[in-house]
C-alpha cells in the first residue's frame, strides 16, 4: 500500500483544515489512509512514497479533486 503523507504549515488554520479534509477524503473516496505532518511556514505538500506529487501553489491550495487525481496517479495500479 502507499505511503501518503501531508505536509502542512503549523500555524495557518486555513492550511491546517485544508489537511484535513484531504486525509478524510482520501480514506473515505479512495480508500486510503494518509498523516498529516508539521512542515514549514505556508507549506502544504502531498507526497506518495515520500515523492511530492501535488503543492501548494502561491496563495492556491489544491483542490480535492486535483489531490485525489495526483495521489491516484502516483499510486501502482495493483493499489
Amino acid at each position: 500500500m502507499a505511503n501518503i503523507a501531508i505536509t502542512r504549515c503549523p500555524v495557518c488554520s486555513s492550511i491546517r483544515s485544508r489537511s484535513q479534509e484531504v486525509a478524510t477524503a482520501l480514506k473515505t473516496d479512495l480508500g486510503l489512509n494518509s498523516r498529516i505532518e508539521d512542515g514549514v511556514e505556508g507549506e502544504f505538500t502531498v507526497y506518495v512514497d515520500r515523492v511530492p506529487v501535488i503543492q501548494r501553489t502561491r496563495e492556491t491550495l489544491p483542490s480535492i479533486d486535483e489531490v485525489e487525481a495526483a495521489v491516484r496517479n502516483a499510486i501502482p495500479a495493483s493499489v
